[in-house]
């Protein structure tokens, strides 16, 4: 297969190449394909430079739900979370909890604000 592949590149080299009658147009062919590689160069690297600025959507626009392009991607992790039942019960204990804590300090402070009877 690779001999293939190879003998496929030959036959694509032999039928561009060209038969030169002077160094003139030899130099003139050299310089159009240096202008070639050079273009094909600049192509690359617009190109992976694209793919460097859009990676992170593009690998999360293949793993999460369809809905990410509706919500935006912060918006869809925190439903995923909120989608999970585990998650949403441990959030209302913890909810619970401090809501416990914050009034107990509220409470401690009125008592201590409460003016004095003599």
């Amino acid at each position: 297969m690779n001999k293939n592949h190879n003998s496929g590149n030959k036959n694509i080299i032999m039928a561009t190449a060209k038969k030169f009658n002077n160094l003139s147009s030899l130099e003139k062919e050299i310089r159009r394909l240096k202008q070639h590689a050079k273009q094909m160069e600049n192509k690359f690297d617009d190109n992976f430079s694209h793919l460097q600025e859009n990676y992170l959507p593009m690998v999360l626009n293949s793993v999460l739900p369809e809905k990410t392009k509706y919500k935006g991607i912060p918006a869809t992790v925190i439903s995923l979370f909120l989608e999970h039942e585990r998650f949403r019960n441990t959030m209302i204990k913890l909810a619970e909890h401090l809501i416990d804590r914050a009034s107990d300090g509220i409470d401690y402070l009125s008592e201590r604000l409460k003016p004095k009877k003599d």
